[in-house]
């Protein structure tokens, strides 16, 4: 028999080589700012996978604890047994989950589905629900992801049809999320005490641990304890990613990011529109850098937000809006250390007046939260 185990055992580490690191990272981005901003978040799944989202429930609330941070307003669906059975016996079993989330979830809470084939009915209904909220829904899927693939903000995949190994690994990538939200932690309590006059090249330690956080699973030699190494990423990606999580967490539709060295020069940045990201030519990101929102936001230090982008002169016309006199709302906020401002983030919601003062706190943490990575990831601070 032992064939069958090697079998199973170097089918499960191939498809570990091919799970979607960059979105897991994007997972630990959106959990580490609901930390920060007191959001709840909710975890569901049936049979295998309730025992999951139990035991993600767990590590959240227990595995993450650090001092100086609020713990993880988590909640888990699957647990209460009597509400459960209640509600299924009453209200049909698709709808167990969806009635509890009703009476609590909020716009940018986090709503995690866990279901191996994406198409259980009951944890459909709760995603819907909490889609229309403005919760940030994330599955945790198998096979070719199911009805949830299309639902959730942000889509997990086990790209495997064997469904233990689906359900060995949604369990691994829950880990890997609490270990990496833990260090996450590490990096933000060290980067709120660093002395204001500490020089950005010896900001090294604030990106080190953040920036590990990219990961992938790997064997050891024994087979016991897997290794965490950086995945391999460009700059131009890195950035890219880190804007969508900005923009998965607030509801905008595009957004820029832009860095600046010392001297006020543009040398990276990204922007993502209709879903793509994109590295523009440094003319075109100069000239954002100068004028318009961004740049009132890099001269002044200072966040900004607009409900009416088509009555605030601070906005700059593009030459590809095609609309340029529909109202929009924006928030930009800098991108500091030190005091010293490094760039900007400006998103944008295709409607007026989406934006409020709580958004663009919540946009200005995520700002400060993400700092050591973007930095790290635009190499000015050397790895």
């Amino acid at each position: 028999m032992i064939e069958y185990i090697r079998e199973y055992m170097n089918d499960l580490n191939k498809t570990i080589q091919n799970l979607p690191v960059e979105k897991i990272d994007q997972l630990v981005h959106i959990l580490h700012n609901a930390r920060l901003n007191g959001r709840q978040i909710f975890i569901m799944g049936n049979g295998g996978s309730a025992s999951t989202a139990s035991h993600f429930v767990c590590d959240l609330a227990k595995n993450t604890a650090f001092p100086d941070l609020p713990g993880f307003k988590v909640i888990g669906l699957s647990d209460n047994m009597s509400i459960f059975s209640a509600l299924a016996n009453d209200h049909g079993y698709e709808n167990v989950f969806v009635d509890q989330l009703r009476n609590f979830v909020q716009p940018n809470d986090i709503v995690i589905a866990i279901s191996t084939s994406g198409n259980s009915e009951n944890v459909i209904h709760a995603v819907e629900l909490a889609n229309k909220v403005g919760a940030i829904t994330v599955g945790f899927t198998g096979y070719k992801g199911g009805k949830l693939a299309k639902l959730v903000k942000l889509e997990i995949r086990v790209p495997s049809n064997n469904i233990q190994h689906i359900e060995d690994l949604h369990l691994s990538i829950e880990h890997v999320v609490c270990y990496s939200l833990l260090r996450l932690a590490e990096v933000t309590v060290t980067q709120f005490s660093t002395p204001v006059d500490t020089p950005l090249n010896e900001a090294k330690s604030l990106a080190e641990s953040l920036f590990d956080s990219a990961i992938h699973l790997q064997n050891s030699d024994n087979g016991n304890n897997p290794e965490i190494k950086v995945a391999p990423n460009t700059e131009e990606h890195n950035l890219g990613y880190m804007l969508q999580i900005a923009l998965c967490s607030t509801g905008a539709s595009s957004g820029t990011l832009i860095l600046l060295d010392q001297k006020g020069n543009v040398i990276a940045g990204a922007t993502v529109r209709e879903g793509q990201v994109s590295n523009p030519p440094m003319e075109q990101l100069a000239e954002i850098s100068q004028h318009g929102l961004a740049g009132w936001v890099i001269k002044h230090g200072k966040p900004a937000l607009v409900s009416n982008t088509s009555k605030d002169e601070r906005w700059l016309r593009r030459p590809w809006d095609k609309d340029p006199n529909k109202s929009r709302s924006a928030v930009s906020v800098p991108i500091s250390i030190n005091d010293r401002v490094l760039g900007s983030i400006t998103l944008v919601h295709p409607q007026g007046s989406e934006f409020s003062p709580e958004d663009l706190e919540y946009v200005s943490k995520m700002a400060t939260s993400l700092t050591p990575s973007i930095l790290a990831a635009a190499h000015l601070i050397e790895k």
